[in-house]
Formats: C-alpha cells, sequence, structure tokens
C-alpha cells in the first residue's frame, strides 16, 4: 500500500510538470487544451485514491514511532519499569503508582501528534534550504536516510534493492561528516519527485525540457544529474565476472577533485638489552592520492525509435552496460596518462617468466614463482588475494596437473568460483590472453591495495541532431552521459604481473 502511495506521489509530479510545460506554451491548440484537462482529471482521481493510503501509511507510522518509546512498551509482570505501568496506563502497583501512570499515559497522549508531525514529513520538503546548505548538516543525513527507506520500498523502476539501499545508507550515516552530508544532499535533490518527474520528461521530451536542466544541481547547462537510484557511483552493482575488480578492489567515494589516502611500511620492532636505550622505530608515512578521471559514453538513435521506446527504464541497463565495459579495461589495462586510471597490470611489479612463452611454465612453475614473489604481508589473513587473468589463459591453466603425476588440474573448479593454490581464480576480459614474447598474462595481486575512486555523480545531457555525413542531419538524436573514476595501486609490490619471455 505504500508502494502505491509512492507510485501515486511520483505520478502527480510528473503531471504538475506536464501542466506547467502545457501552460507555458505562448500559443494552445487545442489537442493541449484537451491534454490538459485529461490530466487535470487524473490528478483529481490520483487525489482521492491518495488520501485513505495517506492517512492508513500516517496512523502505522504514528503506532510505530510510539512503540519505539520505551515508556510506551508493555511490560510483563515482572518488568515493570520505574511506575509499573503498562502499555495501556493501568497500574500494577499502588495508588501513587496508578497516579504517575495516568500522568505518563495523558503525556503520551499529548505528544502523540507532535510524533506524527515529525515522523510523516516529507523528506524532500524545504530543498531550497538543502541546496543553499542552510539546513543542518544532521538534519540532511536524516532525511536522506528516510528517503532512501522510501525507494527500498518502491516497486517501480525507480526501487532499489537491499543491497544498493543498504550501500546509499552507509555511504550517508556511515562516513566522514562532510562527505556523507554531500551524498545525502545529492540523494534529497535528485530523488525528490518533482525531480524525478522533471528527469522522465527530459527522457521523453528533452527539448521542451533543457531550459529546466539548468536549475538543476548538474554543472553542466542543458542537462541532469542521474537520479540517485540509479546512478552507479552511488548504487553499486555486481558486474559479474568478466569485470571483477569493483568486486574485489578497494572501493572509495568522493566529492571532491581527489581522494587522497596515506600508505606506510609499518613499524619495524628491534630487541634491546636491558637498561639500553630504545631505538627510533617510527615508521615513514607516504600519501596516496588518486584523482577521477572524467569517462563518457555516447548513446544514439533515431527520432522515431527514442520517441517511441521507453527510454527513461531502458537508460540504467544501457548505462550500465557502456561504463561496465569501458572500466573493466581501464582496470586491467590503463596506463594511468592521458585522463585514464591506472589499471592492475601496469600499477604491478612484473616477474619474468622461466620458461619462455609457449606455455606458463613446466607443471605450473611460474605459477608457484609468481605467488612466492608476493611479500608475506600482502599474503597474510587481512590480505585479498586473488588470481586475475584472461579466460583463455584460465583454460591453459586447466590443462596443467598440480604436481608431477598428478591427475588434478592446479586450477579447481569444483566450487562455484574457480581457484588455484587456494585462491579465487577471476576472468577479466582485457587482459592479454595470447602467449607471446613480453605478453603480461597473470597477475596476483592483495586486491585490497588496489583502489577504486568514484567521484560522486553522473550527468546525461541530450544532443537533439546527430550530424552525419557532410555535416548533415541524420535524423537521430544522442545522449551524452559522463561520470568520473580513477584507480591506482597503494602499493606496488602488492600485485605481482607474470611476463612471458622467450
Amino acid at each position: 500500500m505504500a508502494n502505491r502511495l509512492d507510485e501515486i506521489r511520483t505520478r502527480q509530479a510528473i503531471i504538475r510538470e506536464n501542466l506547467d510545460t502545457l501552460e507555458g506554451k505562448d500559443e494552445q491548440t487545442e489537442d493541449d487544451a484537451d491534454r490538459a484537462e485529461a490530466l487535470l482529471q487524473e490528478f483529481d482521481e490520483l487525489v482521492e485514491e491518495g488520501k485513505p493510503l495517506a492517512a492508513r501509511a500516517a496512523r502505522i507510522e504514528n503506532v510505530r514511532q510510539l512503540m519505539r518509546d520505551e515508556s510506551n512498551r508493555e511490560r510483563s509482570q515482572g518488568d515493570t519499569g520505574d511506575h509499573g505501568e503498562n502499555f495501556t496506563g493501568e497500574s500494577l502497583g499502588g495508588d501513587e503508582d496508578e497516579a504517575q501512570a495516568g500522568t505518563q499515559s495523558r503525556a503520551v497522549r499529548r505528544t502523540a501528534p507532535d510524533l506524527m508531525r515529525r515522523t510523516n514529513r516529507n523528506p524532500f520538503d524545504e530543498l531550497d534550504s538543502v541546496r543553499s546548505r542552510l539546513m543542518a548538516p544532521g538534519e540532511v543525513r536524516s532525511r536522506a536516510a528516510q528517503a532512501i527507506e522510501m525507494y527500498a520500498k518502491r516497486t517501480d523502476h525507480w526501487g532499489m534493492g537491499d543491497d544498493a539501499a543498504q550501500n546509499a545508507t552507509n555511504l550517508v550515516q556511515r562516513t566522514g561528516k562532510e562527505f556523507g552530508t554531500a551524498v545525502a544532499r545529492q540523494v534529497l535533490v535528485t530523488g525528490a519527485p518533482e525531480y524525478l518527474a522533471a528527469f522522465e520528461n527530459y527522457l521523453s521530451d528533452p527539448g521542451g525540457m533543457s531550459a529546466r536542466a539548468a536549475l538543476s544541481l548538474t554543472p553542466a547547462n542543458g542537462g541532469y544529474l542521474v537520479p540517485f537510484t540509479l546512478d552507479p557511483t552511488i548504487i553499486l552493482t555486481n558486474a559479474g565476472s568478466a569485470n571483477p575488480y569493483r568486486r574485489l578492489a578497494n572501493v572509495k567515494t568522493t566529492t571532491t577533485n581527489n581522494w587522497n589516502g596515506v600508505t606506510s611500511a609499518g613499524v619495524n620492532a628491534v630487541w634491546t638489552l636491558e637498561g639500553a636505550v630504545a631505538t627510533d622505530n617510527t615508521p615513514t608515512v607516504g600519501t596516496l592520492q588518486i584523482t577521477p578521471q572524467k569517462a563518457t559514453a555516447y548513446l544514439f538513435g533515431s527520432f522515431e525509435v527514442l520517441s517511441d521506446s521507453d527510454f527513461a527504464q531502458q537508460l540504467p541497463e544501457l548505462l550500465a552496460d557502456a561504463k561496465d565495459r569501458l572500466e573493466e579495461g581501464a582496470f586491467a589495462l590503463g596506463t594511468g596518462l592521458a585522463g585514464q586510471p591506472k589499471g592492475l597490470i601496469p600499477a604491478g611489479t612484473v616477474l619474468a617468466s622461466a620458461a619462455g612463452n609457449a606455455l606458463i611454465g613446466p607443471r605450473g612453475a611460474d605459477v608457484y614463482a609468481l605467488m612466492a614473489a608476493l611479500p608475506a604481508r600482502f599474503r597474510g589473513p587481512r590480505a585479498r588475494n586473488a588470481w586475475v587473468a584472461n579466460l583463455n589463459t584460465i583454460n591453459e591453466l586447466r590443462n596443467i596437473p598440480s604436481f608431477a603425476g598428478s591427475f588434478n588440474s592446479i586450477v579447481n573448479d569444483n566450487g562455484g568460483e574457480p581457484t588455484m593454490l587456494g585462491r579465487p581464480f577471476v576472468e577479466s576480459t582485457s587482459v592479454v590472453g595470447t602467449f607471446a614474447n613480453a605478453a603480461k598474462v597473470l597477475a596476483f595481486a592483495d586486491m585490497s591495495q588496489y583502489y577504486i575512486v568514484d567521484r560522486i555523480g553522473m550527468s546525461v545531457v541530450y544532443d537533439p541532431i546527430v550530424l552525419g555525413a557532410g555535416q548533415l542531419p541524420s535524423g537521430q538524436g544522442a545522449w551524452y552521459a559522463f561520470w568520473r573514476v580513477g584507480a591506482d595501486a597503494a602499493v606496488p609490490t602488492a600485485i605481482r604481473v607474470l611476463s612471458l619471455t622467450t
């Protein structure tokens, strides 16, 4: 029932946006007038449908809030609290207890309307104060958490799964105060029903909505920030086995241009004689700065396709696919130069093969050598070890026995995910899968030392005319999406890469 109420409110916001667009026309046609009348009639019907749903939701939320108060909970005779009252206010003690229980019961009745007003607030009220940063940070984060909970209960295409909602809540509440408030502000502004309505209208009628887009949070005039329920930088998705990096790496999120971390080689302990002066073992500390780089996705289609298809529901899947494929290549082989993230293979420390390039070592000797080359610090219980290779390399290693005379492969496929020497073996499509001189075909790493940094916020801008040959219109429109992400290794020696040699 609460889901239907959310759908009603979102639809009402869309109707308001459509009416504003119709009323804003200099000259209205008869079709415009009929359209406006139909929208008004639909709005009135939704109001009537929503009244009992809103009233019931308010009553249920009021009961929940009252029951959160310890003094309102029913107690057994063995747990009567300070005054021996139960939830109904009936005394379990003498006259004095009865008087106190009655006073407390009246106090509960007096506070009930205040509780209802507080718990039934709309988290998207007073957005002007949110945008202008006049609302207290704690209030902004509280409202954002409430908004996320609302979207977790929805069943339409704006709804969020439990994992996505938990991740968004963690970003808002379990991170630094300044960062959490910045994420919360974006959740509120891009999650408001009016914003969703404007975004859907922008997808269906981008030309007519471009002027309004300049009033949003997006840094580019004429575009929109993707609503937080669709934003991949907030709602992390499982990219699957062909792109394992987000699943295994240390993923960070920032609201600024750079992410700054601290690295240290640790403290060295020494043996000391009795009465001897202690030595200075203060660790050296370094900095790790990762700058998110801009990535773009260009989606285009004919005017007919864009007009006739339900693009609002297709856009998230299209953007997720484009983002996933681009990032997989960068996280595997990115140079770290020319606006690219630094990939796992270029960031690692290279170990040359001892057995040429025809096969990965007799009896898998190179595999054992690669594992042994990783320092013990990065193979301990706190490490997040994994092998990373192309599927061709994985299949090649499946033909190598675990030891001389064994009929079992060095790659264990008995579980849900392959393992090798007891560590997960994951596929990365872009890692080199051909065996040639200097080909870097296999990595063994502590993936917690490989950092991926997302800059919060993905934006989309509409290009109404795609030019073809001779700079002539092609009858197509396009969507230009852009976001920022960076990646690098905190410690290069935590990643070992096998390079084949002749």
